[in-house]
């Protein structure tokens, strides 16, 4: 139904953190939402305490209902408790603040869970922010495995010789890297986790400053989340592809 459509819209909007807080004016213009719809909308959606309207700023954010349907929804979701025990487990190793991410869009991703790093100087991220699905470690993860026509519709300003063969190295290797290519100056290395259908479920990566993470370490790394992703598969009931190549190897124990 179109109204569900563009209730969900709104909230997708005001989740993002260039956007919690929006007047009027700014969520009808940028969700192209009749005046009338849009005012019905969320005054339904602030009396199920799912949008807050500060009279003071004349502005509108996420409600504080939402904080007890996300606590419901990490309690039902038997995935999420595997997934962050393994966070937690990679924090410790690493030193580096580690993320899953997963697909919302056809053309987004977003944090789905974070174990922040506990050193003095460290990488920051905030849950539910979205980003592209081709950029950055965790994003060239789920390309890999895309179909050429769907890696077409969603990474096409990427689409090229040069991505083609650094995904297809990616299979390869079972993990993806990147240097500044979603902030400058961050790096990140990432992993698949594939669900019953074979295909990619979440990203588990890596995330610091160049300092943290140069390149002779981005290998070592790599196979130790490849393994950790592996892993997590296995306790999700997921498959993991044959044309994955590396999967096949052994777990190992790397330096982490």
């Amino acid at each position: 139904m179109p109204s569900v459509k563009q209730a969900g819209e709104i909230l997708h909007l005001l989740s993002r953190t260039q956007h919690r807080n929006k007047k009027f004016g700014e969520i009808m213009e940028m969700l192209n939402i009749p005046r009338t719809t849009a005012m019905r909308l969320l005054r339904t959606l602030i009396s199920l305490g799912l949008v807050y309207y500060d009279e003071r700023s004349q502005t509108y954010s996420l409600g504080p209902y939402l904080v007890i349907l996300g606590n419901r929804a990490a309690e039902f979701l038997d995935y999420l408790g595997i997934v962050r025990k393994y966070l937690t487990q990679i924090e410790q190793r690493t030193g580096l603040t580690t993320v899953a991410a997963q697909r919302i869009r056809r053309d987004r991703l977003t944090y789905l869970l974070k174990e922040e790093s506990r050193n003095q100087i460290h990488v920051t991220v905030s849950l539910g922010q979205q980003f592209p699905i081709d950029r950055g470690s965790f994003g060239k993860v789920f390309c890999a495995y895309l179909d050429d026509d769907e890696l077409r519709e969603v990474a096409s300003a990427r689409y090229n010789d040069e991505f083609l063969v650094e995904l297809a190295e990616i299979r390869r290797l079972g993990y993806a890297t990147s240097m500044g290519e979603q902030v400058n100056g961050i790096s990140g290395v990432a992993a698949p986790v594939f669900g019953p259908d074979g295909q990619v479920f979440l990203a588990v990566s890596c995330i610091g400053v160049l300092e943290q993470l140069p390149s002779e370490k981005m290998d070592m790394l790599g196979e130790y989340l490849r393994d950790i992703g592996i892993r997590i598969t296995q306790e999700i009931g997921g498959v993991i592809p044959q044309k994955s190549g590396e999967t096949g190897k052994p777990l190992m124990d790397t330096g982490y």
